[in-house]
């Protein structure tokens, strides 16, 4: 009894940290830490409120804590008091284990964001019509008549692709055949919106023109978008507007030129989209099918809560509420408007209360995306069509009652206990991938009963993986990642930097997408392209302004620059060109741009910020010396330590992104060492090495499929299991790192989740 009494007295002292001498870590932290950091290190009030969570080892900790820690007492503990403490705040909550074990998340009921309220509108009125199908072929397709009097086509003489609508034809004619006195042209196709927003347009022509963007054939002047055909006298005018549309959808165009006995003869077709600037619509947004019009609804809803890095549906203000009802008030009005058009339904069909019930029962089925059960089927069908003489308005009272059910806002009210079943399985691919609605192939196969199979699931995502709303919302992940919807305004310096003008920027845009989509969905989709590939996009004018081999035209080619050390999106002249001042780099911009999404290091905001002012520094001194001054006290040091020599690796390229090799008439250096998140140096000697250590980055894998998880599911990875991250981690390796490999097994963790017991709102 005596050596069990000891025994447990052995451990009790172990366990406390107090055998053998050694430092109580607990203790240490509440005298000495507590009083700024809280006694859960959840920060306190006033003194420092952040949270002490974090990614570094305990080592790492306890040499931060010896040097830096206690502020303005840096000798109070230290050595092996300092990884005492280290070991105890590590363990119990600093660390990403700690964090889970204390707060555990868990798969939340979201509400739709407002991408996915519109994508679902879009996707339930398309699901009674043809789905679009896009074909490779780029352009509108013309067909040319001769005319022999005012608005009266004689004859039919050529039909042709034209690539972009940008014609200054002058005194002459577009073809041979084409008659000198007048001529007309009927073009017809689609526009391919590449992200959602509010689009401009603008007809500008010598002569007289009619646009149709999303609209409905008939009487073409009363649904004319843009009406430029009233006589200027052969005086050039313009006519515009604007419309809301969808990214990944396409929308019928029918554009309609006229000139008769006039001298100048032109027409162009232009557009300014979402943080663009004005221009001829380009070849790549241009397709000559026709396809349905899509139903885009315009309400405009307050911001979606991005407080966690990503857009989730979190939030429910009076703002959104209002917001949605009035979308789907503006929904059902449009439907009932041209219900013959939308419906499928004939006009006989339209007058029959039992078809429109029936109907309204597959709108809300589909809204719902699963089978109405029988009290469902009472309350937003039956009971408005039993209850209301005229069936047109019983139907507008059940759509509008489905569109702004919970059902519908609300997906993951459906979930079922337990293993998920296959509509909720065909739900959740859909919003997963598309933000949006089943399809009827979807549908079709949960109907079947054949989603529930590990290799069922698979075939659903291999097909849904290559549709051009996935490829959508994939674009819209790298907006996200790499920030290119904060890059409002790349200006520089005309002076020092003639020739960056906007047009430039739109084409380095351009460059950087075309690049990234390149990548994605090639072959090998090898996220260490993305880093580490040489090849670079450029048309005319980039080759011209960096000094590459000449090229001709605005279409992009991709090429390689033998004199230019490119590393992938790294040294890519656009993300240069936004993380830098107007007249110089900035290696903090780019060093905490590329240390938190590339690298995945965690950096704290400063205690203080400090604002750099060139003017306070010698003019002697280059960009490198002036930020390494600026940031040498201990206090900065801590967190610019890691930026500092990333941003350095980047100083050979200018605040345009182009190549140099001095800076302030002094040899660039880009050489240093770079401190990893284990507090290990590793000597850098220019950014590729780098785009060499993200490469093979287990911080940077992380990272970035943290951040592809979130944006396609909106949830917490940890809320999928502890071990999801690193499970997902080894697929991405034995992948050979490709990125449509891991979308698709991130998708089969979303849809395979088990839900846990339904909120109180859902039973």
């Amino acid at each position: 009894m005596r050596f069990l009494h000891l025994r447990f007295v052995l451990i009790a002292l172990l366990m406390t940290g107090g055998a053998l001498g050694q430092p109580d870590g607990r203790k240490i932290y509440v005298t000495h830490c507590a009083s700024c950091h809280g006694d859960g290190g959840q920060g306190a009030d006033g003194e420092y409120e952040e949270p002490l969570w974090g990614r570094k080892s305990v080592e790492s900790l306890a040499r931060y804590i010896h040097r830096s820690m206690p502020e303005e007492k840096e000798d109070t503990v230290v050595d092996e008091d300092a990884h005492a403490v280290a070991r105890y705040i590590h363990e119990e909550f600093y660390s990403p284990a700690a964090q889970l074990r204390n707060r555990p998340p868990r798969v939340e009921l979201l509400r739709l964001t407002n991408e996915q309220f519109r994508q679902s509108a879009a996707d339930l009125i398309e699901s009674f019509k043809r789905p679009q199908t896009f074909v490779p072929e780029r352009g509108l397709r013309g067909r040319y008549f001769n005319v022999e009097k005012m608005n009266k086509e004689k004859e039919h003489v050529l039909e042709r692709i034209d690539p972009t609508i940008d014609f200054n034809w002058g005194s002459g004619v577009p073809a041979d055949k084409i008659n000198q006195t007048g001529f007309s042209v009927r073009w017809s196709g689609s526009l391919l919106a590449p992200e959602t927003g509010l689009y401009q347009f603008r007809v500008r022509t010598h002569n007289s023109a009619l646009f149709l963007l999303n609209s409905f054939r008939g009487d073409d002047d009363k649904n004319s978008f843009i009406d430029a055909y009233v006589s200027t006298r052969n005086q050039s005018h313009e006519k515009s507007g604007s419309k809301f549309l969808l990214g990944g959808r396409g929308y019928p165009v029918y554009l309609r030129y006229f000139t008769y006995k006039e001298k100048i003869a032109s027409l162009q077709l232009e557009w300014k989209p979402p943080g663009g600037i004005w221009e001829a619509i380009p070849n790549d947004y241009l397709m000559p099918e026709v396809l349905d019009t899509v139903t885009v609804v315009g309400t405009k809803f307050p911001p979606d809560d991005r407080s966690l890095g990503y857009e989730r549906g979190s939030g429910v203000s009076k703002e959104w509420q209002r917001a949605s009802t009035y979308a789907a008030v503006e929904l059902v009005n449009h439907l009932i408007t041209y219900l013959g058009t939308v419906s499928g339904l004939s006009k006989d069909q339209r007058k029959d209360p039992a078809t429109l019930r029936s109907y309204a029962h597959q709108f809300a089925a589909r809204a719902f995306r699963r089978p109405l059960d029988a009290e469902q089927q009472e309350r937003f069908v039956d009971s408005r069509f039993n209850h209301q003489p005229d069936p047109m308005v019983a139907l507008r009272h059940s759509m509008l009652l489905v569109l702004t059910s919970p059902h519908f806002l609300y997906p993951g009210l459906a979930d079922n206990d337990g293993r998920p079943d296959n509509f909720t399985v065909a739900s959740r691919l859909a919003l997963t991938l598309w933000d949006g609605l089943p399809d009827k192939k979807l549908l079709h196969a949960a109907g079947k009963g054949t989603l529930q199979s590990p290799e069922q699931i698979n075939t659903q995502i291999q097909r849904m993986v290559l549709s051009n709303k996935t490829k959508r919302k994939m674009q819209g992940f790298f907006r996200q990642w790499l920030a290119l919807d904060e890059q409002h305004d790349l200006r520089k310096d005309p002076d020092l930097f003639p020739g960056f003008d906007e047009r430039l920027v739109r084409d380095l845009r351009r460059s950087l997408e075309h690049f990234v989509d390149e990548v994605v969905w090639s072959d090998r989709s090898d996220y260490r392209d993305l880093l580490l590939n040489k090849n670079i996009f450029l048309n005319e004018r980039l080759a011209t302004f960096y000094g590459a081999e000449p090229l001709q035209g605005d279409a992009l080619r991709k090429v390689t620059l033998p004199n230019r050390p490119n590393s992938g999106i790294l040294t890519h002249p656009f993300l240069l060109a936004a993380h830098a001042y107007h007249d110089n780099t900035s290696p903090i911009h780019r060093g905490v741009f590329i240390s938190r999404n590339v690298l995945g290091r965690l950096l704290k905001p400063p205690v203080e910020a400090v604002a750099f002012k060139d003017d306070e520094f010698d003019s002697a001194l280059t960009m490198r010396e002036k930020i390494t001054q600026l940031t040498k006290a201990t206090s900065c040091m801590e967190c610019h330590r890691v930026i500092n020599p990333v941003g350095f690796s980047l100083e050979n390229f200018d605040a345009v992104g182009r190549h140099r090799l001095e800076d302030n008439r002094k040899p660039v250096d880009t050489v240093t060492r770079y401190v990893n998140e284990n507090e290990r140096e590793i000597p850098i000697g220019s950014i590729h090495d780098v785009a060499t250590m993200a490469a093979g980055s287990r911080l940077a894998h992380e990272a970035f499929i943290t951040h592809l998880f979130h944006h396609f599911t909106k949830q917490s990875i940890n809320a999928y299991g502890a071990d999801t991250k690193a499970s997902l981690h080894a697929k991405f390796v034995k992948s050979g790192y490709n990125i449509r490999s891991l979308l698709v097994e991130l998708t089969k963790v979303a849809v395979s989740h088990k839900a846990e017991a339904k909120p109180l709102a859902a039973k």
